[in-house]
């Protein structure tokens, strides 16, 4: 959201809060429809019965959730490791995210992400004074920007309703962080414009410590424009059920032949019909082409596939012994739209980090570190070809430092501190030998 830095001349107060509450507002129901896509609660629920005695199946085929956790796991399924320049220490910031899990809440952000285009993230100090951060939903949280290039970020806005024991609303909060202090408006029933402002109290965070993450410049989610292409897959799937029971339950023609209403009961439990010269029987059903249904389904999934760029792994091209290379260049496209989410979530990350060194700093626990210095680095989740990135290595020992070496390894996730390790292990064993070889200088023996 966006806003004229004026507005906020004249201090935060209620009605503010309430009318940016009320745009918000404005676009839960898309946000509601994409959550509640991944969580398979399709349209094709909603079909009604065409008429009394027809079939109505409702099938889902849930790829909004595949496209998501696809994706997620992909980008984030490994821990995200972070390095900094020489004569920088930030092992206070590392430390502190790993007090925390914060490699869960990483990934716990880029689901949202993936869902809803867009994710936030509190940083907040617990009880102990400890920086620590919290993952909120954007139908509850965001983030208003100065009407400006930069989009400087002014406020951040959380809020949400309280509810009692029998799920009843018992009044409304809305916490609005600047970038020194938290403002807290609550009121006693289901109303944002009765909002009354209940205290204040600094952060210390010297920013707006509520934190925006996007999915594109768009802030649309991964499967937000298939949306009709997972609807048109779901009915197909869905006609092909009700084609298939209405099959089973077809009307019976008898021609030649009379029965009456006890007889048909009698017919349909023994199965035994008896006709006479020119009488006839047979099935009224349509005719079913499985090819025609299958192209149509197969194309309609090809297209999902293709324009959310996550490929099918259920796919028989990705069945083959195929090497690292060619694994990568069958995920090309998939590469290509998760480097453009990297970019955009390590824009997060930079932030947190920010946030995180300067409280630090103010405890006198770690010095400032510019942001520019600290590297992030993402492993992807993809099955690797350890003996090709051993002979690598071996290839390039001695031109390419052992740090750098190390980052390449799928199960290093920290290379500064491999590297010290392995250091510490050969002096150890260099001091052993070096004992041993004196002690037999000595007349030890052996």
């Amino acid at each position: 959201m966006i806003i004229n830095e004026k507005i906020l001349e004249s201090g935060i107060t209620s009605k503010l809060a309430a009318d940016l509450i009320e745009q918000h507002e404005a676009e839960l129901p898309r946000l509601i429809k994409l959550r509640d896509y991944y969580l398979g609660r399709h349209d094709i629920l909603n079909r009604l019965r065409a008429s009394e005695g027809t079939a109505n199946n409702r099938v889902v085929c849930n790829h909004a959730k595949y496209i998501v956790d696809m994706a997620q796991s992909y980008l984030t399924g490994n821990k995200i490791s972070y390095a900094v320049s020489e004569g920088y220490d930030i092992e206070a910031v590392k430390n502190a995210y790993e007090e925390q899990d914060i490699a869960c809440m990483d990934s716990e952000l880029s689901k949202t992400v993936n869902i809803y285009g867009r994710a936030y993230e509190l940083i907040y100090a617990d009880e102990d004074s400890r920086p620590r951060s919290a993952v909120l939903q954007p139908e509850n949280a965001f983030v208003v920007y100065a009407q400006s290039v930069a989009e400087r970020p002014l406020l951040g806005v959380y809020y949400y309703r309280t509810f009692d024991m029998q799920g009843r609303c018992t009044g409304v909060v809305c916490n609005v962080y600047d970038s020194s202090y938290l403002y807290r408006f609550e009121a006693g029933q289901d109303s944002y414009r009765s909002l009354v402002l209940s205290g204040t109290e600094q952060h210390y965070f010297k920013a707006v410590p509520l934190i925006e993450y996007r999915n594109n410049a768009e802030r649309q989610g991964d499967f937000e424009q298939l949306i009709p292409l997972i609807d048109a897959y779901n009915l197909l799937c869905s006609d092909r059920v009700n084609d298939k029971e209405q099959f089973v339950d077809a009307f019976l023609f008898l021609s030649g032949i009379e029965i009456d209403s006890a007889q048909a009961k009698k017919l349909k439990a023994e199965r035994i019909l008896m006709g006479y010269d020119g009488s006839d029987a047979r099935y009224l059903s349509k005719v079913m082409s499985e090819n025609d249904i299958k192209v149509l389904r197969d194309d309609l999934k090809d297209d999902i596939h293709r324009f959310s760029m996550v490929p099918d792994l259920s796919d028989e091209s990705f069945g083959n012994n195929l090497s690292g290379v060619a694994i990568k260049y069958k995920l090309l496209g998939f590469e290509q739209a998760v480097k453009n989410k990297e970019r955009l979530f390590a824009k997060g990350l930079k932030r947190r980090f920010e946030l995180y060194n300067r409280y630090l700093a103010m405890l006198s626990k770690m010095s400032e570190v510019p942001v520019h210095r600290v590297e992030i680095t993402f492993t992807y989740n993809l099955p690797a070809n350890e003996l090709e990135i051993a002979q690598m290595i071996s290839l390039l020992t001695g031109t390419v430092s052992s740090e750098t070496l190390l980052e390449r390894l799928p199960f290093v996730s920290d290379a500064k501190e491999e590297a010290e390790l392995a250091v510490e292990e050969k002096t150890e064993s260099y001091r052993r030998r070096l004992e041993s070889t004196q002690g037999l200088a000595e007349g030890g023996g052996y």
